[in-house]
C-alpha cells in the first residue's frame, strides 16, 4: 500500500499567517526540500525550509503572478506572471524570460501549471476580468513551441495528472466542473475530453488540484470552505472543512509527501466573512492519511 489509514477526522494546522491576498500555486520542490508559493496579487514568493521558517521575496513582474513548477536545480522555478513565464533563481534572485505563448491577447493572464509525468509544461490561461471564454490550456514540451491544448475555458486551474501520467484532470472553474482527459507520452495533445466531476452552489467553484499515490484527485474550492478528496472514478470520499472559504489550492510535501498543504485567500472577501474567517490568506498542512507523488522538474529550453 502506498498511503496509511484513511483518517476519519483529519486534522489541521496553521503553518503560516502570511496574510496574502490571493495565496496560491504551492509547491513542495523535489530537488531542494523546500515549500514554495505565490501571493498573486501582491508579486510575493514565500518559501518555508524544514524547521517551517519562511522566507518572502518580491517578484518584480507586473501583477498578478500565476504558478510555479520547480525547475532542475537547487531555488531554481519557473514562474509565471502576465508577462509570461519566467525562470526564477533564488540564490540568485534574479529572472529570464522563456517564452510568452499568449503574447498580444490583452486582458488573458496565466494562471496554474504543472510538469506532467514525462516532463512537459502544462499552463493554463484566464480571462483576467472573469467574464468570456478566453482561457486556454498550452503544453510546452521542452526544446519546441508551445502548443495549443484546448481552450474556450474562462478560468483555468489545476491541472494535475494521474499516477501512471495516462490522465490529466483540470478544474474548469466558472463551469463549476473539473474535466479529465487522455494523455500520451508520445502525443502533444488531449483526447478523451470528459466531465469528471461536478459542483453544487453550495460547493464553491473548483480551484487547485493535486493527486496522491493512489491515484486521489484533491481539489481546493473557492468559496467552499473544504477541501475535497476525490476517488480516480469521480466519487467524493473525503471532505475536510476548513476555517476559511476561499481554498485555492493544495500539494503534497514534507518527509514522505504526506502532509497536504493548503493555500488561501482574503481577497475580495467583505469585513463580516473576515471577521468570521480571520485565519484567510494562511498557509494550512493537512494531515490526511495519504501521501504525494513527487512534482516533476521542467528544464525550460
Amino acid at each position: 500500500m502506498t498511503r496509511g489509514p484513511i483518517s476519519s477526522r483529519p486534522t489541521f494546522r496553521v503553518v503560516a499567517q502570511t496574510g496574502d491576498a490571493l495565496g496560491e500555486a504551492p509547491l513542495w520542490h523535489p530537488v531542494d526540500g523546500h515549500l514554495y508559493w505565490l501571493d498573486l496579487a501582491l508579486t510575493r514568493l514565500h518559501r518555508m525550509d524544514g524547521e517551517g521558517r519562511v522566507e518572502t521575496r518580491r517578484i518584480d513582474r507586473p501583477p498578478p503572478l500565476g504558478a510555479i513548477v520547480a525547475g532542475d536545480g537547487p531555488g531554481r522555478l519557473i514562474l509565471s506572471a502576465s508577462d509570461g513565464l519566467w525562470l526564477y533563481d533564488w540564490e540568485r534572485d534574479g529572472m529570464e524570460q522563456l517564452g510568452h505563448p499568449e503574447a498580444g491577447r490583452g486582458g488573458v493572464g496565466y494562471n496554474d501549471a504543472k510538469v506532467d509525468r514525462w516532463g512537459r509544461l502544462w499552463i493554463g490561461t484566464s480571462d483576467l476580468a472573469e467574464r468570456d471564454p478566453r482561457g486556454a490550456l498550452w503544453c510546452w514540451v521542452p526544446g519546441s513551441p508551445p502548443v495549443l491544448a484546448d481552450s474556450g475555458f474562462t478560468v483555468v486551474n489545476g491541472p494535475a495528472f494521474s499516477p501512471d501520467g495516462d490522465v490529466l484532470y483540470l478544474s474548469d472553474s466558472v463551469g463549476r466542473r473539473i474535466l479529465a482527459y487522455d494523455l500520451a507520452p508520445d502525443v502533444v495533445g488531449l483526447r478523451n475530453r470528459r466531465v469528471f466531476a461536478e459542483m453544487a452552489i453550495d460547493e464553491g467553484y473548483p480551484d487547485g488540484l493535486t493527486v496522491d499515490a493512489d491515484g486521489g484527485v484533491w481539489v481546493a474550492h473557492w468559496d467552499g470552505w473544504r477541501v475535497t478528496r476525490f476517488s480516480s472514478e469521480g466519487e467524493r470520499e473525503l471532505v475536510i472543512p476548513l476555517p476559511v472559504p476561499r481554498l485555492t489550492s493544495v500539494a503534497f510535501g514534507r518527509q514522505g509527501l504526506a502532509v497536504l498543504f493548503a493555500t488561501s485567500a482574503r481577497l475580495d472577501l467583505t469585513a463580516p466573512l473576515l471577521e468570521a474567517a480571520p485565519l484567510s490568506g494562511s498557509l494550512f498542512a493537512l494531515q490526511t492519511g495519504f501521501v504525494g507523488i513527487a512534482e516533476q522538474t521542467f528544464r525550460g529550453r
